[in-house]
């Protein structure tokens, strides 16, 4: 019997288990092979591929390293789809392990480009009900500018609701890797006398052109918090007494 052939074969180089591994990805980013599809035999992929079971080898468990496919003796190798939750979490792996020093710098250079892109998409996208929420959410800041622990969490929700406004999950799930590193930078910047308030109107002016409708004074508003912020931050530093 013969098997349709799934992959093309590949010219013999020096590199050919990561040659196979990324034309695997690629059937796999292009939905060609979908979740808990399983791949073909190790034997009928070397055979496909025109390489070696070794190499066939080699390549799934680079797949499996990244969490592309599970290998189980009983069920062969099944594709896994990464969810938007794994990638998140990942990502906030990857951040937390370079939050050091130059590493919160950087964290807080890639939040101010997403971030002001981000304003700018929901000024233009936003619903009746992503404004409810982020009214609500103001209100309750107003509140708590007292309560460090409500306080932080009310400022994560404002601009976790701002990034569910551009009706874009990649930019939430983006957005969402971040949090635990800044949420160290929030504590860090609450040393800071009035930060609180001065947040708040930051937001408040976000908000305004949120409703309005208008992008650019969107972006340039959250560019302002992001600016405002990055000052804090650096305050906060020539502060700390250690």
């Amino acid at each position: 019997m013969t098997t349709e052939r799934l992959v093309p074969e590949l010219e013999r180089t020096a590199t050919l288990a990561d040659r196979v591994e990324r034309e695997l990805q690629r059937l796999i980013v292009e939905s060609r092979l979908g979740e808990g599809d399983r791949l073909p035999s190790e034997r009928e992929l070397a055979s496909q591929f025109g390489v070696s079971r070794t190499v066939v080898r080699e390549a799934v468990r680079a797949l499996a390293a990244k969490r592309l496919v599970d290998v189980s003796g009983g069920r062969g190798t099944v594709v896994r789809v990464p969810s938007p939750e794994s990638a998140a979490e990942s990502m906030k792996l990857l951040l937390s392990m370079q939050a050091g020093e130059t590493g919160v710098d950087k964290v807080s250079e890639a939040r101010h480009i997403i971030e002001s892109e981000i304003a700018a998409l929901a000024a233009s996208r936003r619903s009746d009900e992503d404004l409810r929420d982020l009214m609500a959410i103001l209100e309750k800041t107003r509140q708590h500018l007292d309560d460090p622990e409500v306080y932080i969490k009310s400022d994560v929700a404002f601009h976790a609701a701002l990034a569910r406004a551009t009706k874009n999950d990649l930019l939430v799930i983006i957005l969402d890797s971040l949090v635990e590193v800044m949420i160290e930078v929030r504590l860090l910047t609450l040393r800071v006398p009035g930060i609180t308030a001065l947040a708040l109107r930051h937001h408040e002016r976000i908000l305004e052109a949120v409703v309005a409708g208008d992008r650019e004074a969107a972006k340039a508003a959250m560019d302002a918090h992001m600016d405002q912020a990055a000052d804090a931050l650096r305050q906060a530093v020539i502060s700390d007494p250690a």
